[in-house]
């Protein structure tokens, strides 16, 4: 791609030390792109300095509307050499790809410095713009088209943004170094500028570590209860159930299933409690008493899984997760005699999720009681969940200080 060789006639004397951006001889500056990859230690360039002097320059400087594209540390190291560079111009469609693939193949950079690299290349305006574009338009460059040209993932490079953003210059320093993983610099540049110098400052690898997920520990509670308060104070008008129902962000519900048939007559569930039919579940007004954001605790059995997979779309509820009921003593079933009973977890909007220590185990062990009666634990398991949000319970038959209820039982 050489279209012509240039040599220059006035050197400089010896350097000691790298210039900056600017040429030493006043006019010959770094092309923004080139400035996306950093540039060598002192030490670094007084060794290649070293080695041009003795061998010569081997490859030349590329050049590119006036600046240096690729060859900062060349230049540079020629400069202190005193030694004449050789100069080519540009000639390809693409600076951008070129910039990159020169330096990838002649740079071992590992992926959280090449997602540094991104960071800088997204939204900066190309060069040239491609064959067949508009010549006068300069387009911006994506985030995904930055991932993809830097072989790395967007959320990589929406990572290396974050530090670019708000990390103090040690841990961006540290990151373009190869000296500390981006995901975890994401999470440093987190915390105050204090904190992430004495963070950046702890010499051990496993120190900094352990204080980022220290870090993130923190910044998740804080996130959390934040939107805990949004939620609390987003609902805090409720009125009371008269007729007119207000709004929840809890909601636990035990719908009376009907089923189609029993194995005896003294276990038919219409002997127990008037049951609904699923359409007459589904067309329940929820929506209407659920806040924009809010988690629904669903009682279902194994035969009813799929109806209650249906309910949950029908009051706009997304599925998350399920416990299982063991209830320590086996029942009836025509393929396994059920000792079990599933509650469903689903959720819509941005409700936050429970603390690390108030997530119980998935299986709740507790005798079998009165026909479909739950357990009494699993209000202990949402109070401990959702301490400050308003809850309601749906076919509830008895009441509970805190909790507002709904059904004809209740």
């Amino acid at each position: 791609m050489a279209k012509s060789i240039t040599k220059t006639t006035a050197m400089p004397k010896r350097k000691t030390s790298a210039p900056s951006a600017v040429g030493s001889n006043g006019d010959l500056k770094f092309h923004p792109l080139a400035n996306l990859f950093p540039l060598l230690g002192e030490e670094e360039l007084i060794t290649l300095s070293q080695d041009i002097a003795a061998n010569g320059l081997r490859l030349p400087i590329t050049l590119h509307e006036g600046m240096i594209l690729d060859g900062r540390n060349r230049y540079t190291a020629c400069v202190m050499a005193s030694v004449v560079p050789l100069f080519v111009d540009f000639d390809g469609d693409d600076p951008v790809k070129f910039v990159i693939s020169t330096n990838l193949h002649r740079r071992h950079l590992n992926e959280s410095q090449r997602a540094m690299v991104a960071a800088k290349l997204e939204t900066m305006k190309r060069g040239r713009p491609e064959k067949g574009a508009n010549l006068h338009h300069k387009e911006n460059i994506s985030r995904s088209h930055a991932a993809e040209l830097l072989c790395i993932s967007s959320r990589t490079v929406a990572d290396a943004k974050k530090v670019e953003r708000e990390a103090i210059p040690e841990v961006v320093t540290a990151v373009e170094s190869g000296k500390l993983p981006v995901s975890v610099a994401a999470t440093i540049a987190e915390a105050s500028p204090e904190k992430q110098r004495e963070v950046i400052a702890k010499d051990d690898k496993k120190a900094i570590l352990a204080a980022s997920k220290e870090i993130r520990k923190e910044m998740t509670e804080e996130r959390r209860a934040k939107r805990t308060q949004q939620i609390v104070e987003a609902v805090q008008n409720n009125k009371p159930l008269d007729g007119s129902l207000g709004t929840f962000a809890v909601i636990y519900a035990d719908p009376p299933w009907a089923y189609d048939s029993s194995e005896s007559d003294t276990r038919v569930v219409e002997n127990h409690y008037p049951t609904m039919t699923l359409e007459a579940i589904r067309s329940l007004a929820v929506q209407k008493i659920a806040h924009n954001d809010a988690v629904l605790f669903l009682w279902t059995t194994s035969p009813k899984l799929k109806e209650a997979f249906q309910i949950l779309d029908a009051w706009g509820f997304d599925y998350r997760t399920c416990a299982v009921w063991d209830k320590e003593k086996i029942g009836m079933g025509y393929y396994f005699r059920q000792q079990h009973e599933l509650l469903l977890v689903a959720t819509r909007g941005t409700i936050p999720t429970p603390s690390a220590e108030h997530r119980p185990s998935s299986v709740i062990r507790s005798p079998r009681e009165e026909h479909s009666r739950k357990p009494e634990c699993v209000y202990d398991i949402i109070e401990k969940m959702y301490p400050q949000l308003p809850k309601i319970e749906l076919f509830a038959r008895n009441a509970r200080p805190g909790w507002s209820r709904w059904g004809n039982q209740s």
